[in-house]
């Protein structure tokens, strides 16, 4: 009974942080901005519809679409990829008629993840988005995506994590009975795991699990994932025949398995990603490693040793990979804020911040209690993995900061002669901008308005503005389809004609 509470203790603790971690191991590209903005209205019909992503992906052959509310499918003349494939271009062949639309596109991220982009928006008289059809599901994804990822993290824990765990600090227990077939189980688990994601990315890439082709299936498997997850599902099959024990042989392949799955996982999460590489694969190296070794540890504790082990080897080994869990996450999550203000004005950015001082006040809580007790506890490592993995979790669901930090810009420029205009940008990412100019004034006046960037190398860029319009006793202009199409720093120049005839003036701003 002692033996099965402590089995499902560690299940407990071990599943908490596969499904702490899914929304982490599942980085991958997502959309920035789109032009025209999400459910929205448009005057008239846009002659290009734009996405613009984090990452590089590659589109997938014939998922773009556009349909209106009645399903009907409009033709695209031109689908390309631009901004070094981070900006999805698409076409109409034709002016669509005034209505509430849908265009659909899916795309491969770098970690080969399929994501499905959408933007609905509406045209000309039509004021309400017209009654699309629902999803009807995602197919394999739905119901494998998930468990795949437990039976990986799971079988990751029980055979690499075991393994290295036993070499660090508790070398007998290879050599015992128990151990052999709980790695099997490990093992096991991570075959299936991994054999599990494959099938879910193949029928993602080939647009379904009826549609399973062997183009989809060559795309998955000579990506860096792909080849990752067959070399550790072959290793993986081995040792479940020969697993890790008294013999050096086994030992060593043991641990080119315990490698082979470790880089499976990195490469299926944040270390695939081709945004901060290198940082980001190494960074995600370590913090899987770190876990790996650590939940592993628990593993023999719980379910492989009953006798004495040396408690205090194996708290200076966990020590240790908490630590690097901790770093490495600190990296990662680091990575996901820019600038530096994202910390205090995004959602990601105060859970991160919280989660820094969470797992600092725990650690060091557990570091006192050894102090004090002479040996820590299993329960207390228990709370620190639970803190840690449920941290992560609450981050894993929340956009990153990069990519939705942003802040509105307002300056006044003064031309002389009480000619003073109010500047307005709405956003200072980079992509679709909305820039508005008030000169409060009745009297009429006349503007033009360019962007330039040597940091973009771009000499000039014209900003179309819309008719000026009397709004509360001023005159108004905005512009109309502005894309900034780099980060940097832009010079903005305005050039205005009143009574006093034409002048000019410019300010800078940085585009994220």
């Amino acid at each position: 009974m002692a033996q099965a509470r402590k089995l499902c203790l560690l299940l407990l603790i071990v599943v908490t942080g596969l499904f702490a971690g899914a929304g982490v191991a599942s980085a991958h590209a997502s959309l920035i901005s789109t032009a025209p903005a999400n459910g929205s209205h448009v005057d008239e019909a846009p002659s290009e519809l734009v996405l613009q992503l984090n990452e590089p992906v590659t589109l997938i052959d014939g998922s773009a679409q556009l349909i209106d509310g009645d399903g009907t499918r409009f033709e695209f003349s031109d689908v390309r990829l631009d901004d070094g494939a981070r900006r999805i271009v698409l076409v109409p062949a034709d002016a669509v008629p005034d209505g509430a639309y849908l265009a659909t596109a899916r795309v491969v991220s770098a970690d080969t993840h399929v994501v499905s982009l959408s933007i609905q928006f509406t045209v000309g008289s039509v004021t309400a988005q017209g009654e699309f059809a629902s999803d009807a599901g995602h197919g394999i994804e739905q119901y494998l995506n998930y468990p795949s990822k437990t039976a990986t993290y799971l079988g990751l824990v029980l055979s690499a994590g075991l393994l290295l765990a036993s070499m660090w600090a508790m070398r007998s227990a290879t050599t015992t009975t128990r151990f052999r077939p709980v790695y099997r189980i490990g093992a096991g688990l991570l075959v299936a795991g991994l054999l599990g994601r494959l099938l879910v990315l193949i029928a993602q890439q080939s647009g379904g699990v009826g549609e399973i082709s062997s183009a989809g299936a060559r795309t998955v498997l000579t990506t860096p994932y792909g080849g990752a997850i067959v070399a550790a599902v072959v290793l993986s099959l081995i040792t479940v025949v020969v697993p890790p024990g008294r013999a050096a042989g086994s030992i060593v392949v043991g641990l080119v398995q315990a490698a082979a799955a470790i880089a499976a996982v990195t490469l299926g999460g944040h270390g695939g990603s081709a945004q901060g590489w290198p940082l980001a694969f190494f960074a995600t190296v370590l913090h899987v490693y770190g876990i790996t070794v650590w939940l592993g540890g628990l593993a023999v504790i719980l379910l492989v040793l009953r006798g004495t082990f040396d408690v205090q080897r194996w708290h200076v080994v966990a020590a240790a990979h908490v630590g690097l869990v901790v770093f490495a996450g600190v990296v990662l999550s680091v990575l996901q804020v820019r600038p530096i203000a994202a910390l205090a004005d995004t959602s990601y950015g105060l859970v991160l911040l919280a989660k820094v001082f969470g797992v600092a006040v725990v650690v060091g809580l557990g570091y006192l209690t050894y102090r004090r007790v002479g040996r820590g506890t299993l329960a207390l490592e228990s709370a620190v993995a639970a803190v840690v993995l449920a941290a992560t979790s609450v981050l894993s669901t929340l956009a990153p900061a990069k990519d939705v930090y942003t802040t509105d810009i307002a300056t006044t420029l003064d031309f002389g002669s009480s000619e003073v205009v109010n500047i307005g940008i709405d956003s200072i990412r980079r992509g679709p901008q909305q820039l508005s100019i008030e000169y409060p004034s009745e009297g009429s006046a006349s503007v033009s308005v360019d962007l330039s960037s040597a940091a973009a190398n771009v000499a000039r860029l014209p900003v179309e503005l819309s008719e000026p319009a009397r709004e509360n006793g001023s005159v108004v202009w905005r512009s109309e389809a502005l894309i900034v199409p780099a980060p940097g720093e832009w010079k903005v120049t305005v050039r205005f004609d009143g009574s006093h005839g034409p002048k000019v003036a410019s300010f800078f701003y940085d585009a994220l």
